[in-house]
């Protein structure tokens, strides 16, 4: 077993290791479009799979060539005709298992990509969640969750039954054929053909003959999982990627030349030209889509040019060692991402973050800071790596998410670095130099998942009916294999006694009844067992769902930790049930069942087995003590290795411009090594309790075989039940080795279990007024963190136009959060109508087409409602039909903006409520002008509040809510 896990372990480590660095080769847009759900799902639980092919096919592959031959070599030469018989029944297992293996080969490809699927459309749930929130479809969303849960029990169900079937029909042709030798040897010693002590041996020889390749095929099939997930990395590790090309020149110019990129069924940039010099700015100045942020990309060499060139030093990018020419490249895109450390951790300079006003910042993790905080830490740590040695410096709309001062500050530092030697190209629309805004959206807030407000999933609601069921059919099946051996036994002591033949007659059609119930039983019982299992992950799924719509956005999840909950936990459960809750009542039953023939037939014998299984019930301390709680570190470790692998393939952009990928891996790899050899140890303890079991039971048999021949000398016991008081205790082994697992992986259940809790009462949501919105006496914070509004006074009358302005962190996104019912008063009174739309900052769009994300605001909207909302967004070139990509990739940042803009005007008819925030931040003034023209037009008579920091957009308001220094002071604005 510890060979077999560390041969598992090294296999699983390095086809991730390769398939997550060919992935980084083929760049973040191709991570994109594959789905970082996907690519998390296939090397992560995918390849966790080829534990079956390595501790079970292997070895019982290995097993299969070497004891059918050694066996039935041993029983030719005891006696030859059962040695023919067995030589004519066993080709029949092989044949079976390829028969049906090729019937399966196309069915696993089904239920993985139903697995993928789900993890990526769970995945970009989650991600959507605030703006599900926001309409109020997120409770909806759990016939969503219950219809993906559905569509993949039913997926994997089709698969199973026929990978059981596989199971049933060689466990059927095996069991059937040692019951044929058991009947021939019956029918034999009773014409005084064999002697008794050849026909028990033959009898107990006889399965090690069939066990083997049954194994096997079982096997095989339990690994094709795996299987399937080596061939999706052959086929990953198949495309081709980008070669190693010429290192280019520290500090040369950088030329474009008729730059041309394809992108949404044109070309975006068409034609870009220009050059810089260190020492020198160049600023890209196009529309909202023309190609500003791929230009930047195909700088990145992200991106292939589909005409014109790109040379650094004289070096086209097109032949250029690309990891080496990032090095000399510091960028700043348009909506950066982090790998999740503190703000000091992805800086590293405090001078640094004083400069760019984040002063006090350094150990706040990045993802509790506000959009305009985290935009600055990006800047920052671009220009630490100008100060590293890197000279061209990328800034996709760098002032985007910052008021005027703050701006200037991030000006001014970029210029001081062009000053110092480095180049600049600057992406950004003709009116944006210093001022513009975005109000900061904070994300969401990790909720620790010891979080003392939550309750534990109770045991009641992982278990069911079905479950019980399947483990009653599982104690029946195994007691028919116990009564088989049994009634095999006696069948061949009584037939040595050379009766008349129809005394056997009922031993043999209870052989072969013993034989057929077993086999069905065990068909039956995993089909009940799974399906039960998978009922209750689907409901599982749609409770956490449910937990995680009434803990709100505030405290809701992150993506990455949302997908891991509702996938992996669920599944961790779903998979952990019937090793954990079955196994206790099967061995009860069985074992109680067995105790009860031995006593019957001989006290002595049946104390000896309950002795022997008192032993057995030892073998999971056993197991955990060698293993030193390794399974729930294994499933600990198994998570820390979704997560990087996750982090990974989102941060991907960002790790690759930065060159901190290399050290994402290595993090990656020592993961790994930590769980491979946590494998082992579990492997190590697994194998030491199947050793004791396996001795409890052979010592039982021996002891027992050893009484029953004292037992018959003596006259107390009749000779033909003295094969049954040895062979049952060798039956009982396959039952008390289910037992190690149960105390191996219950940790793992009970952690996933607490995972998977409860959401507290739901958080009031905004009162309700009559009319308009109304704050009085609100103190307003985040979860856990200090209030940042305080004593806010707000009253807006219906059909309102308000802006909100105030410098970056000043609490405009807590007001908004308010409003939205993400975070509940500290005092006082929020009242805001119950129907409200909702333009984020980040447009948060999900992987499907532009339509399907602009009916999350109304579901029942026409294809025209769609295209007027798009109109009014400034949108018409944008088919409503059009797919996007994980995350909403696809279009540009503008575009991106406005499609959430035009969901939010497609809700607007039935809302009390308007929520712009900063809907013009990424648009050219041409685009800006448009939208606002729009905007007034389509929202005439809503309430509206429309957070900005563009003079001319609050000059339009009819009052202006000034947030700052913890204060919301309500003015008329000044024309």
């Amino acid at each position: 077993r510890t060979v077999s896990a560390r041969a598992a372990a090294t296999a699983q480590r390095e086809l991730r290791a390769r398939a997550v660095d060919h992935a980084l080769r083929l760049g973040p847009e191709w991570i994109a479009h594959r789905g970082h759900g996907e690519l998390t799902a296939l090397t992560t639980r995918g390849l966790d799979a080829l534990d079956a092919y390595f501790r079970e096919y292997l070895p019982a592959l290995v097993t299969a060539a070497v004891v059918p031959l050694g066996a039935g070599a041993a029983i030719l030469f005891a006696d030859w005709p059962s040695g023919v018989l067995i030589a004519l029944t066993v080709p029949l297992l092989p044949m079976f298992a390829i028969l049906v293996g090729k019937y399966t080969a196309g069915r696993v490809a089904g239920a993985t990509d139903a697995t993928h699927r789900m993890s990526e459309l769970l995945l970009e749930l989650v991600r959507v969640l605030p703006v599900l929130t926001a309409f109020r479809r997120a409770a909806a969303q759990g016939e969503t969750v219950r219809r993906l849960s559905e569509r993949h029990r039913r997926a994997t169900l089709k698969t199973l039954k026929v990978a059981f079937s596989s199971a049933f029909v060689l466990e059927l042709a095996a069991t059937l054929s040692v019951a044929l030798v058991a009947v021939v040897i019956g029918v034999r010693l009773a014409g005084g053909h064999l002697p008794l002590a050849i026909g028990l041996g033959v009898l107990i020889l006889a399965p090690e003959c069939y066990q083997p390749l049954r194994a096997v095929g079982a096997a095989f099939h339990a690994s094709e999982d795996g299987v399937e997930a080596v061939r999706r990395v052959a086929d990953l590790l198949a495309t081709p990627a980008p070669a190693a090309g010429t290192e280019v020149p520290a500090r040369g110019e950088l030329r474009v030349s008729s730059l041309r990129v394809a992108r949404r069924g044109g070309f975006a940039p068409d034609g870009e030209t220009f050059s810089v010099r260190p020492g020198e700015t160049v600023w890209l100045r196009a529309p909202s889509g023309g190609g500003k942020s791929t230009t930047l990309s195909a700088l990145l060499g992200f991106v292939p040019a589909h005409d014109g060139t790109i040379t650094a030093g004289g070096v086209d990018l097109a032949d250029a060692d690309l990891e080496r020419w990032r090095e000399q490249v510091a960028w700043v895109p348009q909506s950066p991402v982090f790998a999740g450390g503190t703000v000091r951790e992805e800086v590293g300079s405090d001078a640094l973050l004083d400069e760019l006003g984040l002063t006090g910042l350094a150990d706040r993790p990045v993802a509790k800071l506000s959009l305009g905080q985290r935009q600055r830490v990006a800047v920052a740590r671009a220009l630490v790596r100008v100060q590293g040695g890197a000279w061209l410096l990328l800034l996709d709309e760098p002032t985007a998410h910052l008021d005027e001062a703050t701006a200037r500050l991030v000006l001014d530092a970029v210029q001081r670095a062009v000053d110092n030697g480095a180049a600049a190209v600057i992406a950004a629309h003709e009116r944006t130099a210093a001022v513009d805004l975005a109000a900061d959206i904070a994300p969401a807030a990790e909720v620790s998942t010891t979080d003392s407000s939550a309750t534990p999933l109770g045991w009641r609601a992982l278990l069911d009916g079905r479950m019980f069921a399947g483990a009653v059919l599982g104690a029946v099946a195994l007691l028919a294999g116990v009564a088989l051996t049994a009634t095999s036994g006696w069948l061949i002591a009584k037939a040595s006694q050379q009766p008349p033949i129809l005394t056997l007659t009922v031993a043999v059609v209870g052989v072969r009844a013993f034989g057929l119930g077993r086999a069905g039983l065990r068909y039956v019982e995993r089909l009940v067992t799974h399906d039960a299992a998978f009922r209750i992950a689907g409901r599982l799924r749609v409770r956490l769902w449910t937990s995680l719509v009434r803990l709100g956005p505030a405290r809701g999840l992150r993506a990455g930790e949302g997908q891991r909950r509702l996938v992996a936990d669920v599944d961790t459960v779903r998979d952990l049930l019937p090793r954990v809750v079955s196994p206790p009542l099967v061995v009860t039953l069985v074992a109680a069942g067995a105790i009860a023939v031995q006593t019957w037939v001989l006290p002595a014998a049946g104390l000896t087995l309950a002795a022997a299984v008192a032993i057995g019930l030892c073998a999971p301390w056993v197991a955990l003590r060698t293993e030193r709680r390794a399974t729930s570190a294994l499933a600990t470790g198994r998570r820390d290795v979704a997560s990087r692998v996750l982090t990974l393939f989102e941060a991907a952009a960002e790790l690759l411009a930065f060159g901190t990928a290399r050290d994402h891996r290595r993090a990656l790899a020592d993961a790994d090594t930590r769980l491979a050899a946590q494998a082992r140890r579990q492997a190590f303890g697994a194998g030491a309790a199947e050793a004791l079991v396996t001795l409890a039971c052979g010592t039982a048999a021996v002891v027992s075989t050893a009484l029953a021949a004292s037992a018959v000398t003596s006259g107390g016991l009749d000779p033909v039940l003295a094969p049954v008081l040895a062979l049952v205790p060798l039956a009982l082994a396959e039952v008390l080795a289910l037992l190690p697992p149960v105390a191996q992986h219950w940790d793992t259940l009970q952690r996933a279990r607490r995972r998977l809790a409860d959401a507290p009462p739901e958080p009031a949501r905004p009162a309700h007024p009559e009319a308009g919105v109304e704050l009085r006496g609100a103190d307003l914070g985040w979860p856990d963190g200090p209030v940042v509004l305080h004593d806010v006074d707000v009253h807006l009358q219906p059909g309102t136009y308000a802006a909100v302005v105030g410098p970056s962190g000043a609490g405009k996104s807590t007001l908004v959060a308010a409003l939205l019912g993400f975070l509940a008063p500290r005092a006082g009174v929020v009242a805001v109508p119950d129907e409200v739309a909702w333009a984020p900052q980040e447009p948060m769009l999900a992987a499907t087409t532009v339509g399907e994300n602009l009916r999350l605001a109304r579901p029942t909207a026409t294809e025209d409602d769609l295209r007027r909302a798009l109109h009014q967004a400034a949108l018409d070139d944008v088919d409503p039909a059009t797919l996007l990509g994980s995350g909403g990739t696809g279009l540009s940042g503008g575009q991106a903006q406005r499609v959430a803009l035009a969901r939010a005007l497609l809700g607007a008819p039935t809302a009390g409520l308007v929520l712009l925030d900063e809907p013009t931040a990424h648009l050219d003034e041409p685009t800006a002008q448009a939208v606002r023209a729009h905007l007034r037009e389509a929202l005439a008579g809503r309430t509206v509040l429309h957070v900005t920091h563009r003079a001319d957009e609050a000059a339009d308001a009819d009052v202006v809510l000034e947030v700052r220094d913890g204060r919301v002071v309500t003015r008329v604005p000044v024309p």
